[in-house]
C-alpha cells in the first residue's frame, strides 16, 4: 500500500510538470509571425491547463528588425494589415491593439497615385512695368535713368503692369508611381509619372485720358519711333500659363525597426518606430510656359486711327533633374523637406505683330526664335497625416523658380529693325498645397 501511494504520488508529479512544460511551448499557429525568440507571449486561460497562470514577462517591449522580402514591398499582413500574429490569434486575443509598422501601415501597396491642388502666388518682375502714362514727361530718354533716380510724375493716370499680378491662381498636380522593389538597404525603388499644370495668371489694365489724345508712351519702349503716344485710351490684356510633365526614378528609405510593446492588459501590440528617411530623385522634365500680350489703343492723333501690338512667347524645355529629401516619420504623420532642380534646353520662340489701322507704314510682324539654358528649380515643405494604412493627407508649402525663359512683356519695342528675342525672364511661384496620396 504504501508502495502504491509512493507510485500514485511520483506519477501525479511528472504529469503535472509536463503539462506545464507543454503549456510554456506552445507553439504559434503561424509559422511567419515576427515575434521575439526569447520571449513568450501571455497565454489566456483557454490556452492552458486550470489553475495555470501566465508566465512573468520582465520587459515591457522589445525593438526587433523587420523582415522585409526584397521581391515584394509589404510583408506579413493579412485581411487588410492587422494580423501580423496569424489570423487564428485573434479567435484567441480579442481587442487587439491595432498594428502600425513599418511593413504593414507605411506604404503598403505596388503602386500610388498622389492628387494635389497647388495655389501659386506668381512673381514675374521685380519692378512694376509703365505702359502708358498722361505725363508728355515720360517721352524724355533722362526720365527713367539714373539721372533721374526718382521720377515724379504729374498725373495718376498711369497703366502699369503689376510684377506680382494677378497674385494667386491654381494649378493641379498628379502623380501615379508603380514599386519596382526593395534593396538589401531597406529602400523602396519605384517609377513615377507626374502631370503639373491649369494655372492661368491674367491681367487686365484700362486706362483714358481726360483730354483728347492725352496719353503717352515711355521712351524706353518707344525710342522715339511711331507708337501709341497721343492716344485716347488704352488696353492691356496679359497671360501666362504652363504645363510640366515628369517621369522620374525614386528611391526611398524605409524606417529600420519596429517596436513591439505589452500592453497593460498583458497583451503585445506593434507600432513603428519613429525615424528619419531619406530619399532621392532622378529622371527627365517637359516644361512649356506660354505668355500672351495684347496692348491696344484707340483714337491715335485722330479720331478713329486705332492700333493693336500682340506679342506670343513660347518656351519648350526639356532636360534632366536630380532631387532629395529629408523626412521625420512617425506612426500617423510625417513632416520634410524636399527639392529638384535642373537645366534644361529651352527652344525659346516669340512672335509680335504690330498694326496701326491708319495705314500700313509702320506695321511689323516677326517671328524670333532663341536657343537658351535655362533652370528650373523646385522645394517643398509637406506634411502627412494617415488616415489608414492606404490614404494619407498632405499638405504644404511649396516653391518654384525659373531662369532664362522668354516673357511677353519683356518683348514690347516699336523698334522692329532691333527687335531681339529677351529671354531674361526669371519668374517666381510659391504657395500652398493640399491634397491626398493613396497606395494599392
Amino acid at each position: 500500500m504504501a508502495n502504491s501511494a509512493r507510485h500514485f504520488v511520483l506519477f501525479l508529479t511528472a504529469a503535472l510538470w509536463v503539462g506545464g512544460a507543454a503549456a510554456q511551448d506552445l507553439p504559434f499557429s503561424d509559422a511567419g509571425d515576427e515575434l521575439p525568440q526569447d520571449f513568450t507571449l501571455p497565454l489566456s486561460d483557454a490556452q492552458g491547463p486550470a489553475g495555470m497562470g501566465a508566465p512573468e514577462v520582465r520587459d515591457q517591449s522589445v525593438l526587433m528588425e523587420s523582415v522585409h522580402d526584397p521581391k515584394a514591398p509589404f510583408s506579413g499582413y493579412e485581411d487588410g494589415g492587422f494580423d501580423d500574429f496569424g489570423p487564428e490569434m485573434h479567435g484567441h486575443w480579442p481587442g487587439l491593439a491595432p498594428i502600425e509598422s513599418t511593413g504593414t501601415w507605411l506604404r503598403r501597396g505596388f503602386w500610388y497615385a498622389e492628387a494635389d491642388g497647388v495655389i501659386w502666388n506668381r512673381l514675374w518682375n521685380r519692378d512694376d512695368k509703365l505702359y502708358a502714362a498722361q505725363d508728355p514727361q515720360v517721352n524724355s530718354p533722362t526720365f527713367f535713368s539714373r539721372l533721374n533716380p526718382v521720377p515724379i510724375l504729374t498725373t495718376n493716370r498711369l497703366m502699369y503692369l503689376e510684377s506680382a499680378h494677378p497674385g494667386q491662381d491654381g494649378s493641379v498636380r498628379a502623380t501615379l508611381g508603380n514599386f519596382l522593389f526593395r534593396d538589401a538597404r531597406n529602400r523602396d525603388h519605384t517609377a513615377e509619372f507626374t502631370a503639373f499644370g491649369g494655372g492661368d495668371w491674367q491681367q487686365d489694365r484700362v486706362i483714358t485720358s481726360t483730354v483728347n489724345f492725352g496719353l503717352q508712351v515711355p521712351f524706353y519702349i518707344d525710342g522715339f519711333n511711331r507708337s501709341f503716344d497721343n492716344s485716347t485710351r488704352q488696353t492691356i490684356d496679359y497671360g501666362s500659363d504652363y504645363k510640366s510633365f515628369e517621369l522620374n526614378y525614386r528611391v526611398k528609405q524605409r524606417l529600420g525597426r519596429d517596436q513591439l510593446v505589452m500592453d497593460a492588459n498583458g497583451q503585445w501590440h506593434r507600432a513603428a518606430h519613429s525615424g528619419f528617411e531619406r530619399d532621392y530623385l532622378a529622371g527627365l522634365r517637359f516644361m512649356n510656359l506660354g505668355e500672351s500680350l495684347d496692348w491696344q489703343a484707340e483714337d491715335i492723333v485722330v479720331l478713329g486711327d486705332d492700333g493693336r501690338y500682340q506679342v506670343e512667347t513660347d518656351n519648350d524645355m526639356i532636360g534632366f533633374q536630380l532631387g532629395g529629401g529629408f523626412t521625420y516619420q512617425a506612426p500617423r504623420w510625417s513632416i520634410g523637406i524636399s527639392c529638384k532642380g535642373g537645366i534644361f534646353a529651352n527652344d525659346a520662340t516669340g512672335q509680335t505683330i504690330l498694326d496701326f489701322t491708319a495705314d500700313d507704314d509702320d506695321d511689323a510682324t516677326l517671328f524670333l526664335k532663341e536657343d537658351e539654358l535655362s533652370f528650373i528649380g523646385e522645394a517643398r515643405l509637406l506634411g502627412r497625416f494617415h488616415l489608414t494604412p492606404n490614404i494619407s493627407l498632405r499638405a504644404a508649402y511649396e516653391m518654384m523658380f525659373l531662369d532664362s525663359v522668354a516673357l511677353a512683356p519683356s518683348q514690347t519695342t516699336f523698334i522692329p529693325e532691333f527687335a531681339f528675342l529677351n529671354t531674361t525672364g526669371d519668374p517666381f511661384y510659391h504657395g500652398a498645397s493640399f491634397g491626398f496620396e493613396g497606395y494599392w
